[in-house]
């Protein structure tokens, strides 16, 4: 595989999760009370004693919710189709097309019906107004929306192109003799039983951690020993295709991890065995890499 069709298989699979969840909680509300007082000239204390007002600020921000809705899972969806930096133009195309011209069309089908049959406010509801404020104001607010979108979608797409560039340059760079001799790390560690020490084969090892100022040796079979060494030194002569980094407390072995999932921000929790007194995380900056490491890519 050549060194541009590594960068094109994996722009086509890449598909990010969008930790979002704040930012809808906050923008949703913002834009259904925006949505109501737009073009609105009777004074604000007025209004606020009107039960009206309050059940058009509840309507405008539920659609904005479904609009916002929508508008994310046809992005999800184009993710699967369209990468941002191979088809921009046909992503560009599509996704505005069907994303903003499904939302006008919602707008003005709520507005209308709303303005018409639920609330009656003729003769002072003109659907010429749809089209001068309402519509114009939900497709700006989506604009900003679907740019954080591809903002998100452009930082994971550096971060892959990083991963491949530092595996790439690995690859590179194994026959030097340092990097032999890194690569020739130890079969087994010796670790502390009273006042002796022992072998541990490295394939009998689940996982290594800090606990206080020692760092111990957690056996699959569940016995604990500690090691004259820290976490930055075994990072070092472990083997990396075994081994893997997960956090500043743990190097966990590949058969150690038992399940892996998202926390919803990006990060990854983990569930070792034997099991880990405290919560095992990843950070969102490293958990590409380490799913690329769980894969053997």
């Amino acid at each position: 595989m050549t060194y541009r069709s590594v960068f094109s298989s994996n722009t086509m699979i890449l598909r990010v999760k969008y930790p979002d969840l704040y930012i809808r909680l906050i923008a949703i509300p913002i834009w259904g009370i925006a949505y109501r007082n737009i073009g609105e000239v009777t004074p604000i204390a007025k209004l606020l004693q009107e039960k009206q007002y309050y059940l058009d600020m509840a309507v405008g921000t539920f659609f904005t919710w479904v609009i916002w809705e929508l508008n994310r899972a046809l992005i999800l969806r184009f993710d699967k189709k369209y990468s941002w930096v191979e088809h921009s133009l046909s992503r560009a195309l599509v996704q505005g097309l069907s994303c903003f011209g499904l939302s006008a069309l919602i707008v003005l089908m709520v507005s209308f019906v709303y303005n018409t049959y639920a609330v009656d406010r003729s003769p002072y509801f003109n659907i010429g107004i749809v089209f001068m404020t309402d519509i114009p104001m939900a497709l700006m607010f989506l604009l900003v929306m679907h740019l954080i979108c591809t903002g998100i979608w452009l930082w994971e797409y550096h971060l892959s192109v990083v991963v491949d560039l530092k595996a790439k340059i690995a690859s590179l760079t194994a026959s030097t003799p340092e990097e032999t001799q890194a690569n020739n790390a130890p079969r087994a560690l010796l670790v502390n039983q009273g006042k002796a020490q022992i072998p541990v084969l490295l394939s009998d090892i689940a996982y290594l951690h800090v606990a206080g100022s020692l760092c111990v040796v957690k056996k699959i079979d569940g016995q604990s020993f500690s090691l004259d060494q820290n976490l930055e030194q075994l990072e070092v002569s472990m083997p990396a295709e075994d081994f893997f980094r997960l956090n500043r407390q743990v190097i966990a072995h590949r058969q150690a991890i038992r399940k892996v999932e998202s926390d919803g921000t990006g990060r990854l929790l983990l569930q070792l065995y034997p099991p880990f007194a405290d919560e095992v995380s990843i950070s969102r900056k490293k958990a590409m890499l380490f799913k690329r490491w769980m894969t053997g890519a």
